[in-house]
């Protein structure tokens, strides 16, 4: 018998029939377009996550979004979808998009009465194929911290030594995670007294847009704690696969260093005798309680706007202070967290921060222009009247309002 191949509309009929018996075989997916994740805002400034969603299916799709929130308890979060705005109570929405419709998802986040960190953790997911999902966070820390700590170090696991060791200095402080909160800009950086970044073993540790963050942030008047193993090594030798030009020239210009050589061979550092930050300490920056990561710390150079603040007990310098425009630089040549002992990181940290924001205000203190602290309001219930009570920082005496 002659054979005859089967039309094109047929073929096309066929397919149909398979997907409308069987709409899983169908391919379902969506575009989730997202700007930035993470903000610094103060007490009761709303911050908006504004998002775009696209259905990249070839099919009209039904989508969920959930929203989780990880935050204080008088924080505010909401979901708007198009043009619709739905109250903090709305934790869940559903909508219809034709293939290649978008719509925007917005998350916005208010901080209210506590300061500290807070996220809405959203997840969106198809509803004809739920294995087709995503899930991100936006979080917002609030301004009102003397440092911030910025985890740099990929999923590595050492925010604890970091924290411990400011706990025991005294100074507040807040947690931002580069991986999943992206880069914080210098302007979010410019909240804070000091910046505490790490980059653990994390190669190369710093890209062209934290360079810059942290330039700007320093060169308008911040202060800078810096901590990684082989950082100088990847950025500064011509060696490294990740060295260029302009990143020597950050390390020269806004540490005052350059590398020299790597893997010192000492596990023992020792502060400079006299020297504002370390005092002459002695450190072991192997084993003890520390994360052990200091398997080939760095030997860097100290330039003309720089100080020796660490050494190696061979005689290499492991640590320096710099100054750079408005703002002042501590760099380490090996991994904080990898010191032996918990008191020595502490003694380490305290120094470090009081030496980067001792220095006194030109225009004086600044006071927060919302409430600082221990409200307090008795008696509570009341009736007729009650008394409220309420501390506002600083050392000198300012306008106050309070609003119910």
């Amino acid at each position: 018998r002659e054979h005859h191949p089967a039309s094109p509309f047929f073929a096309l009929a066929l397919l149909m029939t398979i997907l409308a018996a069987n709409p899983a075989a169908a391919q379902y997916s969506f575009d989730w377009d997202i700007t930035w994740q993470a903000a610094v805002k103060d007490l009761l400034e709303l911050e908006d996550f504004t998002t775009h969603i696209t259905n990249t299916a070839a099919v009209t799709d039904s989508f969920k979004v959930t929203l989780v929130k990880d935050m204080p308890l008088f924080w505010q979060a909401t979901i708007c979808e198009g043009r619709v705005c739905f109250p903090p109570s709305v934790t869940v929405h559903t909508f219809v998009l034709g293939p290649g419709e978008s719509t925007n998802l917005d998350f916005a986040i208010t901080a209210a009465i506590d300061e500290g960190r807070g996220s809405s953790i959203a997840t969106v997911e198809s509803l004809s194929n739920p294995a087709v999902t995503e899930t991100n966070p936006f979080t917002v820390i609030t301004s009102g911290h003397d440092i911030l700590i910025v985890d740099a170090a990929e999923n590595q696991e050492y925010v604890t030594y970091y924290q411990e060791a400011l706990d025991s200095s005294g100074y507040t402080h807040a947690a931002w995670g580069r991986d999943t909160m992206g880069i914080p800009t210098g302007a979010d950086l410019a909240n804070f007294d000091a910046v505490v970044w790490y980059v653990g073993t994390n190669a190369p540790g710093l890209n062209v847009d934290d360079r810059a963050s942290l330039m700007e942030y320093v060169a308008g008047g911040g202060n800078l704690f810096l901590s990684g193993q082989n950082l100088a090594r990847d950025l500064c030798s011509p060696a490294s696969p990740h060295y260029t030009p302009e990143s020597r020239a950050w390390f020269a210009d806004l540490l005052g260093v350059d590398f020299q050589a790597d893997a010192a061979a000492s596990p023992l550092v020792y502060g400079v005798a006299g020297d504002p930050v370390t005092h002459g300490t002695v450190l072991s920056i192997t084993g003890g309680d520390g994360a052990n990561n200091n398997t080939s710390p760095d030997e860097i150079l100290t330039l003309s706007n720089g100080a020796t603040a660490l050494t190696y007990d061979n005689g290499p310098t492991a640590g320096a202070r710099g100054a750079y425009r408005e703002g002042r630089t501590f760099f380490m040549a090996f991994a904080f967290e990898g010191i032996g002992a918990a008191n020595q990181r502490e003694v380490l940290m305290t120094g470090a921060v009081d030496w980067l924001i001792s220095r006194a205000s030109a225009a004086g203190e600044d006071v927060h222009p919302l409430l600082a602290r221990n409200l307090s309001v008795t008696p509570n219930p009341f009736n007729p009247q009650t008394s409220l009570r309420f501390e506002v920082g600083g050392s000198r005496s300012v306008d106050t309002e309070v609003v119910i």
